[in-house]
């Protein structure tokens, strides 16, 4: 009944090894748990390379016990020369830490319901979720489905904080791939309606959200929000400079380890003619060119990219109660400005390579771009978007979402 509400693509994902560009052995801060721990020390071949290369955790846990400590290099000690791991190689899977061979499959329980989405930070994943025009099924997007919605009712709530993920969940992948409208108005609507929830449940009146998706779903099929949005200007100037200051802040956060997201970041200053000493205004004739000349025309050809990098984000952080890098659950109105922030930053940045590579710009630079990305700064513990809060209203939306004025 909710298979098409689940990601069953992550089925489909398979590790190519040594063949990968970017190994997840290299750069990334590995946790393991308690029992993974245990497991590897019970190896008399290993207990001095665990001794030697692990640090147990100041406040450990049995998820969260040890962690990795990286080379000089930020390779895994135990990558190998043909850049596997040698401890499965040797040992087999079973040694393996619960992250290691999972990865980079992220699995939660919903209802009793064991799903599975992918991180983005695997080239290959990347490639699998980006590139997939049929990433889900034809029906999810079908506008026909909106009519489900508009027959809601107030429900007796049961006090469970997430009794209608199912329902918002239809809701959210159903709008967010609804090309009546475009995506920047889509992500608007979103907001919107997140902002509402937020109050709702802020309020504890969870039996008045049957009756918010149908207030919804009946001004998104009436086209109410056209007009409004159409007053909406687009605000480059702001746009980019949000993107410059986010970037700036996590390179300075971010070790020497994500190489290739610098050549990412260095393509996008290339594109918009970056000079450290010129103000932002100066940059934006170059970060238009770049986007109505490069970026438009291949995402019009594309369109089922961003889509289904938004349903990914969805199914993996459980949007929109999702929780931060602490465990804590956020609330709809942080959770979705975190989903935005990261798609403006992202498309801040393709439009700036855009502009760079000209006509030579592609697919492969997208899957590099967002596959860097998440692992410098998606999955970056210290990315923290609460100091982003002040953009949870209409104009802030807009600056994040908005491009064609």
């Amino acid at each position: 009944m909710l298979e098409h509400l689940r990601p069953q693509y992550a089925k489909a994902f398979r590790c190519i090894g040594s063949d990968c560009e970017d190994t997840c052995c290299h750069g990334l801060d590995v946790v393991i748990d308690r029992a993974g721990y245990d497991r590897l020390r019970s190896l008399s071949d290993l207990q001095q390379q665990v001794q030697q290369h692990f640090a147990i955790l100041p406040v450990a846990s049995e998820k969260q016990y040890a962690r990795i400590q990286l080379m000089d290099t930020y390779t895994c000690p135990f990558l190998s020369g043909e850049r596997l791991c040698s401890i499965q190689q040797k040992h087999g899977d079973y040694f393996l830490a619960d992250i290691c061979a999972t990865y980079p499959r992220l699995s939660q329980r919903i209802d009793g319901l064991r799903e599975t989405s992918l991180l983005l930070s695997c080239p290959e994943a990347a490639r699998l979720v980006l590139l997939n025009p049929n990433l889900l099924p034809d029906d999810a997007a079908n506008p026909a489905r909106y009519q489900r919605f508009l027959q809601m009712e107030p429900a007796r709530g049961n006090g469970r904080p997430h009794q209608f993920l199912w329902d918002i969940r239809e809701f959210s992948l159903l709008l967010i791939r609804d090309r009546n409208y475009a995506l920047w108005q889509r992500l608007f609507i979103l907001g919107r309606f997140c902002k509402r929830l937020n109050d709702v449940t802020q309020a504890g009146q969870l039996e008045l959200i049957p009756r918010l998706l149908a207030e919804y779903a009946r001004m998104i099929h009436d086209g109410v929000l056209r007009a409004p949005m159409d007053g909406i200007r687009a605000q480059p100037t702001r746009q980019l400079s949000l993107v410059l200051e986010i970037i700036n802040r996590q390179l300075g956060m971010t070790d020497a380890s994500h190489t290739r997201f610098r050549e990412c970041v260095q393509s996008f200053l290339k594109g918009i003619h970056f000079d450290q000493s010129a103000a932002v205004e100066t940059f934006v004739p170059y970060y238009q060119e770049g986007y109505f000349r490069f970026y438009v025309p291949f995402m019009r050809e594309h369109p089922f990219i961003f889509e289904n990098y938004l349903a990914n984000y969805i199914f993996r952080t459980r949007f929109p109660y999702g929780m931060d890098s602490e465990g804590n659950t956020r609330d709809p109105l942080t959770e979705y400005l975190a989903m935005v922030v990261l798609f403006a930053v992202i498309k801040g940045l393709l439009i700036g390579i855009a502009g760079h590579l000209g006509d030579t710009f592609g697919k492969d630079h997208v899957v590099k771009l967002v596959q860097t990305f998440a692992k410098a700064v998606e999955q970056c513990p210290k990315f923290e978007v609460s100091e982003y809060m002040a953009l949870v209203n209409a104009e802030g939306m807009a600056i994040l979402v908005k491009n064609d004025g």
